[in-house]
């Protein structure tokens, strides 16, 4: 039994991720697809567009065979935090054979050949990324100025600025300093880039911030249906306005309570002292999350730095959480969200082969848990909650976590 794991957050599930996933069973000669998936909030710092209970079975309809949700702790993080827990996750459960994720150059040579320098040269780079640092950068621009310094060949420059490239990067290196033995495999990013925020007029893969941003512009589903699979686009319909979409201004409210409640922001993961001061000065004029993110941005900072470290303020994610994470090489749980009943056998490998607890809707399954891992679990249990709660007062809804089987 050969299985491929493909890291995602289906933030929705459109045809480029189809196409992923058709590519990866073919290319690799996978049986199964393990889709492990962001829950209820993703990397960019923000929630999710809709609960993950509906992007589970969006994925289980179009060729994923088994969806495991990829904790908070690293589902809303930074890029090598986002790479490292992911396969850790992924190598602590002991059946994955590939590691399947998209890129713009489509070569996965060439990305080892970058990785290996970029392993080698870690320090160099981060010393002189400081510096840029210093003289105003954010840190990705710095990163990206320190690399067409040092790399010998540069034709890796443009490959290294791509989204997809650059998190496959992360990605192999997360899985050569763990001493993985999953395979890493890349599929070829089809007709739109990862960060387009417009529709094609041509073609039918479009990037996910397109459909999102088309939904949340027109407040209407018609100009997506042909950039969604045929089974999506029937369930898009049925939840649209009923419980989806939701948006960071939806957690506004909360994010405000939580800014002036909090006596240090600085308790919190990736909030530094000058970004508290910044938070807090804004908090006093702004109405809106985005608001927030908006008054804080500066050439220095990303607009995602600033929503992730308002995520883990709202969420009560701090720096000793984060610590712990580091100090224990992201070892947590695992939750199955869904599944296909021809994959049971996934499941049962999994099960016997795992070397961390499973998890059910936030709560401790049959496995021992330790200790240590229930401080963490519960901040994932209430964010869950709060995501649950939004749903409520939006919408009206009572959404109940199940686990989802086709």
């Amino acid at each position: 039994m050969k299985t491929a794991a493909i890291i995602c957050e289906y933030n929705p599930f459109h045809n480029g991720h189809a196409y992923h996933i058709r590519e990866t069973k073919e290319k690799t000669g996978a049986d199964y697809v393990i889709a492990l998936m962001s829950g209820n909030y993703v990397q960019r710092g923000t929630p999710a567009i809709m609960e993950k209970q509906l992007r589970t079975k969006m994925a289980l309809l179009n060729g994923a065979d088994l969806v495991i949700e990829l904790p908070l702790w690293s589902a809303c993080s930074s890029a090598p935090h986002f790479a490292a827990g992911s396969v850790a996750l992924l190598n602590q459960l002991g059946i994955v054979d590939f590691l399947s994720f998209g890129s713009e150059c489509g070569s996965i040579r060439l990305l080892e050949e970058i990785s290996d320098f970029l392993t080698r040269r870690h320090q160099d780079l981060e010393d002189l990324a400081s510096d840029y640092v210093k003289l105003g950068h954010s840190y990705p621009k710095a990163r990206a100025l320190a690399l067409h310094r040092l790399a010998p060949n540069p034709d890796w420059i443009a490959v290294a600025e791509e989204p997809n490239n650059l998190l496959g990067l992360e990605y192999l290196r997360a899985l050569r300093e763990s001493g993985s033995s999953i395979q890493p495999f890349c599929v070829t990013r089809q007709e739109s880039r990862h960060h387009e925020s417009a529709l094609p007029a041509k073609g039918s893969i479009a990037s996910a911030s397109a459909v999102r941003a088309s939904i949340e512009t027109h407040g209407t589903l018609s100009d997506i249906a042909s950039a969604v699979p045929r089974t999506v686009f029937p369930l898009m319909q049925e939840h649209f306005q009923k419980d989806f979409p939701v948006c960071s201004d939806d957690f506004s409210l909360l994010l405000k309570y939580r800014i002036l409640s909090q006596p240090e922001l600085t308790d919190y993961w990736d909030v530094s002292s000058d970004l508290q001061a910044s938070i807090r000065k804004a908090a006093g004029f702004s109405c809106s999350f985005t608001d927030i993110v908006s008054r804080c941005k500066g050439k220095n900072i990303t607009w995602s730095r600033i929503s992730r470290s308002l995520m883990h303020i709202l969420l009560g994610m701090t720096k000793e959480h984060a610590d712990y994470l580091s100090r224990h090489n992201y070892r947590l749980y695992y939750q199955i969200l869904g599944f296909k009943k021809s994959a049971s056998c996934v499941i049962a490998a999994m099960q016997e082969h795992a070397s961390i607890p499973m998890i059910r809707h936030c709560r401790p399954l049959k496995d021992t848990m330790p200790p240590d891992l229930l401080p963490l679990l519960s901040v994932e249990r209430r964010a869950n909650l709060i995501y649950h709660t939004i749903l409520g007062e939006k919408f009206h809804q009572n959404w109940k976590d199940r686990q989802i089987i086709v």
